[in-house]
């Protein structure tokens, strides 16, 4: 099949993908079988494809949604308008000066080390009227800085910051930065009810647009020759970013080979929603699950193993 010229990816059937054809179609019997709506593999922009459910609906990403928190960030930095990531948070919330908050930064943020008191869940946080308000009234249970915890609630005010610094809203901000040049049309985002968009889940996006942002990144941030994100930003946030927890990143998780070696970076959300990017491969490897009518969702390991195998027949 041609390439098609509004995507940067040619359809091929696992025989033309360069990778291991039975190891392929095995990723893809069992993500059939665990009632996934898309799949997809991408390997040198060769795409193969799969959509069991025929949907065309945008598939929520749940926590998949953080990275995208993280590239507005990367893109304020980039067009100067937040000097730096250690900038405490009570620049832009200044209800925090003089508590013991305003020695949290936007870099614990995007680590997981902002100390700010999470619950493990978003039971209280996604139905919070005002959940930026919710997230600054919360205490700390952690010096900044000294213990990693994934944390849905301090992740919330990146939303806050966007808004703060560029006047929009984080889905506002993306749509004309990140979407537009990536011609990624397909897409929602779920807010609060004072109209914040929330930056630890809530975007919606097909398997192939979130793909796009995968190629970007194995780009270096440049589409269709142009420059969307800085090299500067996807090298540092898809690499370990600290001795707390070394495997992450500014929000996305990075990737180890069998020998301990970093080949890449990935993501995943709750209910069947992983994204695995090796950029030296040139491998893209993403599973959604939309509506899933039998059983628990599969943990993420069973997604990443499958993956992890074809990317070491690359190596």
């Amino acid at each position: 099949m041609k390439m098609n010229l509004a995507l940067p990816f040619e359809y091929v059937k696992t025989t033309k993908l360069g990778m291991n054809a039975n190891k392929v179609e095995e990723f893809d019997e069992y993500c059939q079988k665990e009632e996934s709506d898309e799949f997809l593999i991408i390997s040198n922009r060769k795409m193969y494809y799969k959509n069991y459910s025929s949907t065309t609906e945008a598939i929520h990403l749940n926590s998949l949604t953080k990275v995208f928190a993280g590239i507005a960030i990367g893109l304020l930095l980039d067009e100067g308008q937040i000097e730096s990531l250690h900038v405490s948070i009570a620049e832009y919330f200044p209800t925090l000066k003089n508590t013991e908050k305003e020695n949290v930064t936007i870099w614990h943020i995007l680590t997981h080390t902002s100390g700010i008191k999470t619950l493990g869940h978003d039971a209280e946080l996604g139905t919070a009227e005002d959940c930026i308000e919710y997230v600054l009234a919360r205490e700390l249970e952690n010096s900044p800085g000294t213990v990693s915890t994934y944390n849905n609630e301090a992740v919330t005010l990146l939303a806050g910051i966007v808004k703060k610094v560029s006047g929009e809203e984080l889905d506002t901000y993306l749509s004309t930065r990140l979407f537009k040049p990536l011609n990624i049309t397909n897409w929602s985002w779920a807010k609060d009810k004072k109209g914040t968009s929330y930056a630890y889940y809530g975007l919606s996006l097909t398997a192939i647009d979130l793909a796009k942002i995968g190629q970007l990144f194995i780009d270096k941030g440049l589409w269709n020759g142009k420059r969307v994100l800085s090299e500067k930003w996807i090298e540092e946030s898809t690499h370990s970013t600290q001795n707390i927890e070394p495997n992450w990143g500014y929000l996305w998780f990075t990737v180890q080979n069998r020998q301990e070696q970093y080949i890449g970076f990935g993501m995943s959300g709750s209910d069947g929603k992983f994204l695995l990017v090796c950029p030296n491969q040139q491998f893209i490897a993403i599973r959604l699950v939309h509506r899933k009518k039998e059983g628990p969702t599969p943990y993420a390991e069973h997604f990443f193993k499958y993956a992890m195998d074809l990317v070491a027949d690359k190596e």
